[in-house]
């Protein structure tokens, strides 16, 4: 049998953005081209029977049903190209009836949208980014205003934080907008200093709700509600007068919407959101099970499903609203029961929902089960599944998998930590093998049983991989993953413990051969863990945090996460801060460490990186520095697939130098 090769994630193609008309649904299909170092994104529609591709440009990114047509996105005149290609802002949204050949120019605006809701054909909503340099640079004469352009970019001015955000670069200033068209005429909805976080609408009454942050020199965590009625301006609804986090909403009944959110008043941002019934006419308000504590997303790590930051839109049938949500190691559809106020699990199966929508009187969702790549299943209100797709069964057949076996034991404290290990392939009970620990990024996130490119490579390179969900993971409630002001403590004694338990249960693993590896805050833990003890003889640090009081300063989240994680700021208790900072221990460190970072990652800026590699190369240790332009925190699973390539060439020979060349 085949093993998995370096560039086995370009095997897959990559479903997201469900969208569902009466017996279709469409969706926006990616796959990674290694030769050309793009990927190719297409509408695909799925009829029931087969899923076959719609469009050919390979530059679709989102897509919207208008009646039984499909309108989208998509720059496929020359001209247009070339106004991209100056950095000109412009949106053109193509048509495609179904079965009536190509698709056609429904309309253009000289903005980005990022999000679209129809009401009819010539009345819509869509938010779009509002850069208000772009319209003091704007003139009818298009030469003149690319000329202005590139004056300006020799140029960086920024008056507020976050004045960037990764993947989206330098924001200072720029808001996501919400406009009205109507009859060929846009209105915009929000001011320039409005930055609208998401919006629904009510196809009934055309209501629309929107949740949004106004902020002019330093935006908040907390945001607020609004409702726009028709040719009214917005009016606050805001479920809390005080600080809150509106976090997804949804039409329910007249006048009445679900709430999802939280006054992060018991455990900071690690707080997950309560249910609410909320009447914005009366103002009542009813809790849906308080007791219910868990992440109302998805949260299950992969790297071959590309497609990072969509939220599903819930769904709401006979009464009853369904939504994703992440339970312990897997993520699955859940129900809420809005009249007798119940929250109970659809899905039985473990593994990864990313996304669903209701199709008649199931579900068709895009899920990760076992190996198996993304797929469409349809599940049945009591759980059952059937497989409908197998667009990524070539992408296993003939290959020989490292099945993740099932490790867990129990923390000092009476917690329940889950983990996996994963022989090596071609797996023999007489030899002795390294071991590879990969640790989460997050920390609210979690490793599961799905499938994983990188650890399967290095499992066909002849290792063992280990991984767990420490405390400060998600899955478990708020508490368990709430590890503020504990940063490198009672993580740091779970994942230590996990790593003994691993090498008791598994005799064959060679405890004199262990590396240690993860990204963002998996790269904090390798940096702490490195600082902490010897018994790794190697370590890769990715996209790290390695002093918090650098990344308080410099990032796009630092200012308030760091207060939030850590408890204090560098003026409060600058103390605080740096004994949670790996850096700190740099002086301790004796492990090879090789570190991998983005110029562009603005989550774990540069510096992070940096720092550690310096303080470890001032100490006289073996370290080496891996930098990608042009890349940010995505990279290694959304970066360019030679990046990506590269990426794992140099976790592996890392690897293989230390941990192999010492048998």
């Amino acid at each position: 049998m085949k093993h998995v090769a370096i560039d086995h994630f370009s095997n897959y193609l990559s479903p997201s953005s469900l969208k569902a008309c009466v017996d279709h649904v469409a969706f926006i299909g990616k796959r990674a081209s290694v030769e050309d170092n793009k990927y190719y994104s297409d509408i695909y529609l799925f009829d029931g029977a087969t899923a076959r591709k719609l469009t050919s440009s390979g530059e679709v990114q989102s897509l919207y049903w208008l009646g039984d047509s499909l309108v989208f996105p998509d720059i496929r005149k020359e001209k247009d190209k070339e106004r991209i290609e100056k950095k000109l802002p412009l949106t053109v949204l193509q048509r495609l009836d179904l079965g009536f050949g190509e698709a056609q120019e429904f309309a253009r605006f000289s903005m980005p949208i990022t999000d679209l809701v129809f009401i009819s054909e010539d009345e819509y909503f869509f938010t779009a980014t509002y850069d208000p340099m772009m319209e003091r640079l704007s003139s009818e004469d298009e030469e003149k205003t690319t000329k202005a352009l590139k004056e300006e970019s020799d140029y960086i001015v920024f008056d507020e934080i976050p004045f960037w955000h990764n993947g989206r670069g330098v924001t200072n200033k720029k808001r996501n907008r919400l406009y009205h068209y109507r009859a060929g005429e846009v209105t915009a909805v929000t001011d320039p200093f409005t930055d609208v976080l998401s919006f629904k609408l009510d196809e009934g009454s055309k209501h629309l709700v929107f949740i949004a942050r106004r902020f002019t020199d330093k935006m908040d965590t907390s945001n607020r509600l609004f409702l726009l009625r028709e040719n009214e301006t917005p009016v606050d609804i805001s479920f809390e007068n005080e600080d809150f986090d509106h976090q997804h909403v949804m039409f329910v009944a007249p006048n009445t919407i679900l709430l999802e959110g939280t006054d992060r008043k018991e455990y900071g941002l690690n707080q997950n959101g309560d249910f609410f019934l909320y009447n914005y006419v009366s103002g009542e308000k009813i809790t849906i099970d308080d007791s219910h504590d868990f992440n109302g997303s998805n949260s299950v790590g992969s790297d071959v499903k590309m497609a990072g930051g969509y939220e599903p839109e819930w769904q709401l049938q006979d009464g009853i609203a369904y939504f994703i949500e992440t339970i312990d190691d897997s993520s699955h559809i859940m129900s809420i029961d809005l009249k007798n106020r119940k929250i109970e699990r659809v899905t039985k199966a473990g593994g990864l929902i990313q996304d669903f929508v209701l199709c008649g009187s199931s579900f068709i969702a895009i899920a990760m089960r076992g190996n198996d790549g993304p797929e469409l299943y349809r599940i049945e209100k009591d759980g059952t599944e059937t497989r409908l797709t197998t667009m990524n069964a070539d992408a296993i057949e003939g290959y020989e998998i490292s099945t993740p076996e099932t490790l867990t034991f129990t923390n000092e404290v009476g917690d329940t930590i889950r983990g996996w290990v994963m022989k090596p392939v071609e797996f023999d009970h007489n030899a002795k093998y390294p071991v590879i620990l990969d640790i989460h990024g997050g920390p609210k996130t979690v490793y599961g049983s799905v499938f994983f490119h990188e650890m399967q490579y290095w499992a066909a390179c002849g290792y063992a991989v280990i991984f767990c969900n420490p405390t400060g993971s998600d899955g478990k409630g708020a508490k368990f993953a709430d590890i503020r002001g504990k940063y490198g403590t009672v993580d740091y004694r779970d994942i230590m413990t996990f790593v003994d338990t691993c090498l008791a249960q598994n005799p064959w693993m060679d405890a004199d051969r262990m590396g240690v590896t993860g990204g963002s805050y998996g790269g904090f833990m390798t940096n702490w863990i490195i600082g902490h003890t010897d018994r790794f003889k190697a370590a890769v640090s990715q996209r790290s945090i390695s002093n918090w009081l650098s990344k308080s300063n410099t990032t796009d989240i630092g200012y308030y996460f760091s207060a939030d994680q850590i408890g204090e700021t560098a003026w409060s208790n600058p103390e605080k801060l740096w004994w949670h900072s790996p850096l700190k221990y740099a002086d301790r460190v004796h492990t090879p460490t090789l570190f991998i970072h983005s110029d562009e990652d603005y989550r774990c800026w540069l510096a992070e990186g940096i720092q550690m590699f310096t303080a470890l190369k001032f100490h006289g240790v073996e370290a080496r520095m891996c930098i990608f332009r042009g890349e940010n925190h995505e990279l290694s699973r959304s970066g360019l697939p030679k990046h990506r390539v590269r990426r794992l060439e140099e976790i592996t020979r890392w690897f293989d130098e230390h941990l192999k060349s010492c048998v």
